[in-house]
């Protein structure tokens, strides 16, 4: 990565949904999407992951708790509020803006690996040691009042990162829905 690339990007997604693998379940994940949420637009879809476009992705959370049901194909949502350049800098200050002014504490989870300034790959402590520096929060890593999540994905030919910053309820996880043995 280089690190005079435009840290401005069109967000191409705001919707991550995982679901359970083979051809027929994300057939049948796609369905429910587009049967719960009628503004989804499913931009891309990769091996157990789709990558969708809603209108407020934070809502479409909530609808899908409501509404989904018991016995679906689709594992876990996460709304992304922002999407930049797996490169360390730009991702830290994406979380930085995306923190200011909020309060509580905080932990950060990272899905993926993200890149320094030379465009090589960093170890997952070193990224979010960066990132966390200068975050003037408490940091709870049980039970965290803000949860930092990001997730590193495909889109198209690009591996992109993809943020999240809010309640750590608002990550959809069918397994903590259902409870811990989803039939």
């Amino acid at each position: 990565m280089s690190s005079r690339r435009s840290r401005e990007l069109y967000a191409p997604f705001n919707l991550i949904v995982s679901h359970l693998p083979g051809y027929d379940e994300k057939r049948e994940a796609m369905k429910h999407l587009r049967w719960l949420l009628d503004d989804v637009e499913i931009v891309e879809s990769r091996p157990n992951l789709l990558l969708a476009k809603v209108e407020d992705p934070i809502d479409a959370v909530e609808r899908l708790k409501r509404s989904l049901p018991k016995h679906t194909t689709i594992l876990r949502v996460i709304p992304v509020m922002e999407v930049t350049y797996p490169n360390v800098e730009n991702v830290r200050d994406v979380v930085h803006k995306l923190l200011k002014g909020r309060e509580g504490s905080f932990a950060i989870k990272l899905d993926g690996h993200l890149y320094d300034s030379e465009g090589r790959m960093m170890h997952k402590v070193d990224s979010i040691t960066v990132i966390a520096d200068g975050i003037d929060l408490p940091v709870n890593l049980s039970n965290p009042d803000i949860l930092v999540y990001i997730k590193i994905v495909k889109y198209r030919r690009n591996y992109l990162a993809a943020v999240y910053v809010g309640s750590p309820e608002g990550i959809l996880s069918v397994k903590k829905l259902f409870g811990e043995n989803k039939d």
